[in-house]
Parts: structure tokens; C-alpha cells; sequence
């Protein structure tokens, strides 16, 4: 036991010395099934990577805020031990839409090569940023930025009835259709901010089908919403990045000059689904 603790929090460190390499990439949950019969086991892992293709990391607490797996209006911790690898892998009771969360701690980097900066700003849709950061004076190299993630997956688990639901996270999505009961392959999320809808945000949306990934770029409506066709048997995973400058509301180390803040949600689209398009 003690060489697995030593081994787990070996690889923690080392995750954290190659975070700042990894901060400009997706991090979602990606479970092994997203469809379980009632009485499977919920085995998930959490990635971190681009263009739904990524490494996986273990379960580290040190890493991790809160992981949760929420069940109609049943909330539970998930029972994880550290080094876990997958990070979930649990029997769930009942049947449902499944709904796990992370939230993860907050983390920092710095930017030392010229231009990097500039171009996750163009590239996450966040020059607005970019105007602001040349307002307060700052340096295009040298500064520290913090980070911090939250991410959803929805699985089905027997018939998969009911609704996604918000969890009260700082940034989150929230799916308004259940991909597992529809009759369309039009599906519809909404992105939230501090519980409130998020207009004019950008977001990136990844399909996966046979080994191929497409990606659309996303723009949220008034109402915080985005409005996407899935073709069925498809993985989906739906990215948005927002950044603010540290106050109150927006803790973070003393000697970082921005925060950025991640939400993902991954879920699939039965190849079953009776496709109606509107």
C-alpha cells in the first residue's frame, strides 16, 4: 500500500509540473460506456487533451475540488481512492440519466514564450481579454495566469429517463434535451455563468464517430444557448473557456494577473434514435 501512495503521489507531482503545458487543452470526463444496463458498473476516465484525444490522468485528490454522481435528485461522492486508474469505475443502483461532475482545484502557469498568450486568446474567441491586458499595463510575457475546470458527463443507466440538471458550478453547462430519449438529432444546450445564462460566448463542439472527429465552433445565442445536429453513435463533447481578472469574486493566488475558468460536458447519441429532422 505504502508504494502505491508513493507511486500515486509521484505521478501527482508530475502532473503538476507538465499542468502549464496542458492548460490550453480540453479536460472532460470520457466513461468507457455512455449506455449501462441497471446493476453496471460506471467505469469513466478523466482526459486531458485536444481534439477529443488526450491522456488520461488517475484519481489524485490533491487535483480534485469535488466529484460527484448525481441520479434524478440523489447526490453521492464518488468512491475513489488515490492512484485510481480509471479515475470511476463504481455499480451504481437504479436506473436513470446519470449525471458525473468534477470540480478541480485551482492551478497556475506562466507564460514565458512570446505570442503564446495572443494566441489562446484568438483562438478560445477571448480577445476582448487581450484589449483589457494591454489596458492594465501588463507584459506579454512573464505574468502568471490561473486556471480552474468544471466538467459533466451524461450517461444512461437502464432507460436513462429524466433531465441534466444544474449543479450550482461557477461555470457550467446545462443539455435541455436528453440525448438518450430524444426522437431528433437536434440537440440543445445552454451555457451558465454564476447560475446565469451566458450570451455572445464562444464554445467548441467535438463529434467522435469510428475513430473521426469533427469540430464546429460555436457561438451562444441570447439566451446562452447553442443549437447543434448529432449524428447518431456519435460521442460528443462540448467545450467553453471564460477569463477574468482576479478580485473577490474571482479568487486566486496573489501573484497571477488572470483566472480562466473551463466547462465541458461529454455525452453520446444512440445509434437507436429515430432521427426526425425539424
Amino acid at each position: 500500500m505504502l508504494d502505491l501512495l508513493h507511486l500515486a503521489k509521484g505521478v501527482g507531482l508530475l502532473l503538476l509540473a507538465v499542468t502549464p503545458l496542458l492548460q490550453a487543452h480540453e479536460y472532460w470526463i470520457e466513461p468507457q460506456r455512455y449506455q449501462l444496463s441497471a446493476g453496471d458498473r460506471l467505469v469513466a476516465q478523466l482526459k486531458v487533451g485536444q481534439h477529443f484525444k488526450g491522456d488520461v490522468h488517475p484519481y489524485l485528490p490533491d487535483n480534485i475540488n469535488r466529484m460527484q454522481i448525481h441520479i434524478g435528485d440523489t447526490s453521492s461522492d464518488v468512491k475513489s481512492r488515490i492512484g485510481d486508474l480509471p479515475v470511476l469505475d463504481q455499480k451504481l443502483a437504479g436506473e436513470g440519466l446519470v449525471i458525473v461532475s468534477l470540480i478541480s482545484n485551482i492551478f497556475q502557469l506562466s507564460y514565458t514564450e512570446a505570442g503564446r498568450f495572443e494566441q489562446f486568446l484568438a483562438y478560445e474567441g477571448l480577445q476582448q481579454v487581450l484589449a483589457e491586458h494591454r489596458r492594465r499595463g501588463l507584459p506579454m510575457t512573464g505574468f502568471k495566469e490561473a486556471y480552474q475546470r468544471f466538467a459533466k458527463s451524461l450517461v444512461r443507466l437502464g432507460k436513462g429517463g429524466g433531465e441534466d440538471r444544474l449543479l450550482g458550478m461557477r461555470f457550467e453547462w446545462l443539455l435541455e434535451s436528453n440525448p438518450y430519449t430524444v426522437n431528433t438529432d437536434l440537440i440543445q444546450a445552454r451555457l451558465f455563468w454564476h447560475d446565469q445564462p451566458l450570451p455572445a460566448a464562444q464554445a467548441r463542439l467535438f463529434l467522435r464517430n469510428g475513430g473521426n472527429v469533427q469540430e464546429r465552433v460555436l457561438t451562444t445565442d441570447q439566451s446562452g444557448r447553442v443549437t447543434f445536429s448529432v449524428e447518431p453513435g456519435s460521442e460528443v463533447l462540448l467545450n467553453a473557456v471564460q477569463m477574468r481578472q482576479p478580485a473577490a469574486l474571482f479568487p486566486a493566488p496573489a501573484d497571477v494577473v488572470w483566472i480562466s475558468y473551463w466547462t465541458t460536458i461529454t455525452f453520446e447519441l444512440p445509434e437507436s434514435v429515430e432521427v426526425q429532422h425539424k
